[in-house]
């Protein structure tokens, strides 16, 4: 098995430049990815802000510790098929599901899977919808991300090279978890998400910590002409300076989504030093993280899973 802790890191001083430059805190750019391995030997991953907090519990999984083989070797998330692909074995699925329940000390039927298809849709979710996704069918289609006040409920989502987005406001006791690809980013899902703890819960940006990440970093990231503009459009041109530089292929560019979620927070309001931003790229990592561009779609899905203590 591969070592996590063999994970290369990005440059973030190079990377985040701008970001680091404009809005300060160079410290919540690096080692802000902790690796861990559970007492199952199960490897995972904690973000810096919510590591030793007293209020929450979060795990990233990698593709390491499962039961899952061939293109899904080995911690594969997700029961659909994969592009092409036909879908991977539900038995090793749900083995791997409650593999990482172990991990957090919470049963799989206390978790509720969001119905990922690159919207900016988000969905409140309470005791009434645990198991929903994994141990149940879900009464919810096509939401990416999920929040609530509701204490052991565990919220899932899944990634290959997308930006999770993760909010926890401590003080009222709300988490958050969004899956935001370049549609949901662009479309400004991480706002979506931040609007719904503030409208139904109270919840104010002062309190909130956000991690962003791991997903594919710039250098990884190729995008066509026709994205590029859209991006073009919803943001300033001070902000498209630190989101797009000319693509490695002519008429591409390279597009930082980390970069655009980071400013999409700050524009909600959120303090700079209270939003961490992943040092740890998926496409590069392909070989310890499930990457779609690096496996040119071959591959499993990972997950973020986060809850109230």
């Amino acid at each position: 098995m591969q070592d996590i802790n063999t994970l290369c890191r990005v440059n973030s001083s190079l990377l985040y430049s701008g970001l680091i430059e404009q809005f300060g805190h160079p410290n919540n750019f690096k080692n802000t990815i902790h690796t861990n391995i559970s007492e199952q030997n199960i490897p995972y991953i904690t973000f810096a802000p919510f590591s030793n907090s007293d209020v929450v519990k979060q795990a990233f999984s990698t593709r390491l510790g499962g039961v899952s083989t061939g293109m899904f070797e080995s911690m594969n998330l997700t029961f659909n098929p994969v592009g092409q692909y036909e879908a991977d074995s539900y038995n090793n699925v749900y083995k791997n599901f409650e593999r990482m329940a172990s991990v957090l000390n919470i049963p799989v039927e206390r978790m509720v899977y969001t119905k990922q298809t690159h919207t900016t849709n988000i969905k409140i979710v309470d005791d009434s919808h645990a198991g929903m996704g994994i141990t149940r069918e879900r009464d919810y289609d096509n939401i990416d991300g999920l929040v609530t006040n509701t204490r052991n409920l565990c919220l899932v989502s899944s990634y290959a090279d997308c930006i999770p987005v993760t909010l926890v406001d401590e003080k009222q006791h709300v988490i958050a978890a969004m899956h935001a690809g370049w549609k949901g980013t662009v479309g400004n899902i991480a706002a979506n998400g931040f609007n719904t703890m503030k409208n139904a819960f109270d919840c104010v940006n002062e309190n909130i910590k956000a991690f962003i990440g791991p997903g594919i970093c710039m250098d990884c990231y190729e995008v066509s002409a026709d994205v590029a503009d859209m991006f073009k459009a919803a943001y300033t041109k001070q902000e498209v300076k630190l989101l797009l530089k000319n693509g490695k292929t002519e008429g591409k560019y390279q597009l930082n989504l980390l970069a655009a979620n980071y400013i999409n927070l700050i524009n909600c309001g959120i303090k700079a030093s209270d939003i961490y931003v992943s040092d740890v790229c998926t496409c590069c990592n392909s070989n310890i993280l499930f990457s779609h561009r690096a496996s040119k779609g071959k591959r499993g899905i990972m997950c973020n899973f986060i809850y109230l203590r």
